[in-house]
């Protein structure tokens, strides 16, 4: 058995993965190889610590409140994107107009929309996150 093959048969071995006739090979080879019986200790040591750890399933209170964080980053994310967008459409279309006469070209009317529309789900997105807030606040009823 080659020691360059050692990291994968030690887990076959710790794991009672072997056939006979490999895991008498394995053993044979580990007597004669100090380094080789290191790692496999290191193996060992690592499936008892992984063994003791404990995964807990989030709780469905967790998960909703992690949908409604994503929802809101999403719909922020995408408002100020319009308005980003919005702005620098009017930006480039000022910079257009300057150099142009003044014509009747639709393009404002579309940079206008976008950036309209971009304060709008982020004004929708405002409100909507303040009207979850009041009704979940646990101290609402508590005057200063």
């Amino acid at each position: 058995m080659k020691c360059s093959w050692m990291e994968i048969d030690c887990m076959k071995y710790i794991d009672g993965e072997m056939n006979e006739r490999d895991r008498a090979d394995f053993e044979m080879h580990l007597e004669g190889c100090a380094k080789c019986r290191e790692i496999l200790q290191d193996f060992q040591e690592l499936k008892s610590l992984t063994g003791r750890i404990k995964m807990r399933d989030p709780t469905d209170e967790f998960w909703d409140g992690y949908w409604r964080s994503l929802y809101r980053r999403i719909e922020r994310k995408t408002g100020w994107l319009f308005i980003v967008l919005g702005a620098a459409m009017l930006v480039t279309y000022g910079a257009y107009r300057a150099v142009q006469s003044f014509g009747t070209i639709t393009f404002e009317k579309v940079a206008i929309a976008v950036f309209l529309i971009g304060v709008v789900i982020l004004l929708i997105s405002v409100i909507r996150e303040r009207i979850h807030q009041h009704k979940t606040d646990p101290y609402k009823k508590v005057k200063r």
